[in-house]
């Protein structure tokens, strides 16, 4: 119960989902949402935007995807499933409790001649969930992904 004239505030605990069409076959968009996540992350949503340098993500389950700053790895999570053209799956700690992650999961689906990328950030649990507010940059980082996309061609 609040306090009368208290505000009563529920923080969501379902998945963040967004989906993108990309002018892509699934294999590609893949490659450029992995290959080519520094490319199309936004530097604003890193630790240091003015020194954000590019990222990496290993390319087997296990490996690390992590942002580069000023020389420097900053890990924001593991690779946890790789099915190139289908499926990318992480765990996700930028801006979370490193010992409570959420998990990023992303389908590449054929789609009229392109591919359907959809984006599900998951894992909302008592001690992150609090968090979730601050990913509601999903839908523009995927238009920056489809702009990389378009570009590359």
């Amino acid at each position: 119960m609040c306090p009368v004239g208290a505000e009563q505030r529920h923080v969501s605990s379902e998945p963040i989902v967004c989906s993108r069409r990309v002018d892509a076959d699934p294999v590609h968009a893949f490659e450029v949402f992995t290959e080519g996540f520094g490319d199309w992350w936004d530097p604003r949503l890193t630790p240091d935007p003015a020194t954000f340098e590019g990222a990496d993500v290993e390319e087997v389950e296990g490996g690390v995807v992590a942002l580069h700053h000023d020389g420097q790895d900053y890990p924001i999570g593991e690779v946890l499933e790789w099915a190139i053209g289908e499926r990318f799956v992480m765990s996700f700690h930028l801006s979370l409790p490193r010992d409570h992650p959420t998990t990023l999961e992303v389908t590449f689906a054929p789609s009229g001649g392109g591919t359907l990328v959809t984006l599900a950030h998951s894992g909302w649990e008592p001690d992150n969930v609090a968090q979730r507010g601050k990913f509601a940059e999903w839908p523009t980082l995927l238009e920056r992904f489809a702009a990389t996309v378009v570009a590359g061609d």
